[in-house]
């Protein structure tokens, strides 16, 4: 079960941050059409390739997760992936989130732990009280330290490749 909460993690934060790395890649290209230069364009812009293969990898993630769980255990820890994304805007986009957006993201990561516990019978030797915390402090270091360090590595490769397309 843990491994399909995982994989449901990964899949959700790549569709996620895929979907974003994709409209930023297109804020340099021009509208997508069937003309050679604007294929090739897209083709070449790593911002966009980036984005729309963590999407594809995300989706390939999330594909193994539902095989190997239900989908009433999957699916509510796909909604995490907004929490993800949320993270991953405030690193990347630099969007402004107050304290309550922060409670929100906590309770999202919080809650996706405890659909990984309840989501099947286990017996109490299984999950000791004490290493519950060390699970809540790697979820939070996982979304909050690979956002930040995502987002300013795709800030760099961003101002690397600007182009004029006129």
């Amino acid at each position: 079960m843990w491994e399909s909460v995982a994989l449901t993690l990964a899949g959700a934060a790549g569709n996620s941050i895929g979907k974003v790395l994709q409209k930023k890649g297109t804020h340099i290209l021009p509208p997508l059409s069937f003309k050679l230069k604007v294929i090739r364009g897209y083709a070449l812009n790593r911002l966009w390739i980036s984005g729309f293969l963590l999407d594809m990898c995300g989706a390939a993630l999330m594909l193994t997760a539902l095989s190997q769980a239900p989908v009433s255990v999957v699916q509510p820890i796909a909604g995490c992936g907004l929490a993800i994304l949320c993270v991953f805007s405030h690193f990347y986009l630099k969007e402004v989130m107050n304290g309550l957006d922060w409670i929100a993201i906590t309770m999202a990561g919080l809650g996706t732990i405890g659909v990984g516990v309840g989501g099947e019978e286990q017996k109490v030797e299984e999950i000791p009280l004490f290493s519950i915390p060390w699970l809540v402090l790697t979820v939070v270091i996982l979304f909050v330290g690979s956002a930040q360090h995502l987002a300013s590595y795709l800030q760099k490769a961003e101002a690397r490749t600007r182009v004029d397309w006129t």
